[in-house]
């Protein structure tokens, strides 16, 4: 058993880096079995729903949702969906170039919203029609259905209007940083992606990207509300449970395999962080797949 990468792809050509589908058609479109299994998305994901419940799963974890909520996923989370063909309102596909593109300020404050929520992707909104929320989405929606490649720009105008309703609703704050700010943080992001089985603190960045380790851990605050060091931690616990639910590797041998000499020194770690020790997790995941 192994979790897959899902690369951006888009039914809808014309749309470029961005899609938008109704729930009912995309449950439709794609087998149940497929869709429950575990994948690591390389894109952004937005779950708009109007009608029905269910549960998502994010990075192994339920998140149980009903009408009136926004599910936000970040880039390189691990998704499942629980298919609910009663379901109804929309899932969004945002491939990163449709931000990185001609970028300004807005379209990282855009990236910023979806890093925001990383902690809490789950955000109660009124989805009923009166709102401009709603009324965004439901444009967006009918918009992607006609827009030509020349006519991209419309998506992005209307999407990043959508997303403002959204923060403007709910009470999120609007943060408008340098886009230096950003294009730190992301470059840091993939360099961990890339580093963290064996570069784990933070001052190994240094060098890297040249800047001190006070301004990696800012360029995070300041994006993701978190620190440089629990980016690097999150994302080697992220991993550590993708080794245990997958396969049959023994803790010891996970721990060598992320660059861990004493296994005990990462299981210290994963229940500090997890609050259960790696064999109660495997236990737990295996016997109702509901870790909290």
């Amino acid at each position: 058993m192994s979790i897959s990468k899902i690369k951006y792809s888009n039914t809808k050509t014309s749309t470029g880096n961005f899609e938008i589908i109704t729930l009912p058609e995309f449950f439709s479109s794609v087998s149940k079995t497929h869709l429950e299994r575990d994948y690591r998305v390389d894109f952004f994901i937005l779950l708009y729903i109007t009608e029905g419940e269910g549960t998502h799963y994010i990075d192994f974890k339920p998140y149980k949702y009903r009408s009136q909520t926004l599910i936000v996923l970040s880039k390189n989370t691990i998704s499942s969906f629980r298919v609910n063909p009663k379901a109804k309102g929309y899932i969004v596909l945002v491939n990163e170039d449709f931000f990185i593109e001609n970028s300004d300020i807005h379209d990282f404050n855009i990236i910023n919203f979806f890093d925001a929520q990383v902690k809490n992707p789950l955000i109660k909104l009124d989805t009923s029609k009166q709102t401009t929320s709603r009324a965004m989405i439901d444009l967006l929606y009918k918009e992607s259905l006609t827009t030509t490649k020349n006519n991209q720009l419309l998506l992005k105008s209307l999407f990043t209007s959508f997303i403002y309703s959204v923060r403007k609703e709910t009470n999120i704050n609007i943060e408008h940083k340098k886009i230096n700010v950003y294009k730190n943080f992301y470059n840091y992001k993939n360099l961990v992606e890339k580093n963290f089985k064996t570069l784990k603190q933070v001052g190994d960045y240094e060098t890297l990207m040249n800047l001190t380790r006070k301004t990696i851990n800012k360029c995070c605050r300041d994006s993701a509300g978190i620190t440089a060091k629990d980016l690097i931690t999150s994302r080697i616990i992220l991993e550590v449970k993708r080794l245990l639910v997958i396969g049959e590797m023994k803790n010891f041998e996970i721990s060598y395999a992320l660059g861990y000499d004493e296994p005990s020194n990462l299981a210290t770690l994963f229940k500090k962080n997890v609050g259960i020790s790696m064999s109660e997790y495997k236990e737990t995941f295996k016997k109702n797949r509901k870790i909290v």
